[in-house]
């Protein structure tokens, strides 16, 4: 069973590791750490189950002053995964319940946590698992559970 994991925090990737590699043990855990690294890891063949931050750096090293970060970068590489038909199982987990967007005549806008759900259900269908928002109250609980659910799924 392979699983990517779309990370960009260090702290948090720590922490969703070993609840994922005890869920499953049997997993090898592969971690792309922003949105370049992301979209160019979903086009590789045979993974089994992805793990999504919604808010990512665009390039690793981004936390850095003047650096890029994308409020939205998840739900591009959903997107990616829609158009070239890659969709996978997939949980998300994000530190945020609202998400800052800027459109293309520059008006920004603000997604809630439910609009990123919609948008990725739209993408997915019944392969979005589940979403849960890091560091929330019973958040590591939800995210065993869902990870027990694609396992028990038959994955």
């Amino acid at each position: 069973m392979r699983v990517l994991v779309i990370e960009d925090s260090d702290a948090k990737w720590k922490r969703v590791e070993e609840i994922i590699s005890t869920s499953l043990p049997i997993a090898e855990i592969v971690r792309a750490r922003d949105l370049f690294e992301g979209e160019r890891a979903i086009t590789t063949p045979g993974w089994d189950l992805l793990i999504l931050d919604m808010s990512l750096d665009i390039r690793a090293g981004a936390g850095r002053a003047g650096a890029a970060h994308d409020y939205v970068g998840g739900l591009k590489i959903l997107g990616k995964m829609y158009y070239d038909e890659l969709e996978m199982p997939t949980i998300i987990i994000t530190g945020f319940d609202s998400f800052p967007t800027v459109r293309t005549n520059g008006d920004g806008i603000m997604l809630g946590l439910e609009d990123v759900e919609t948008e990725a259900s739209r993408h997915l269908g019944d392969r979005l698992i589940g979403t849960v928002r890091h560091m929330s109250e019973g958040w590591e609980q939800r995210f065993e559970a869902m990870l027990a659910s694609f396992r028990s799924a038959g994955a």
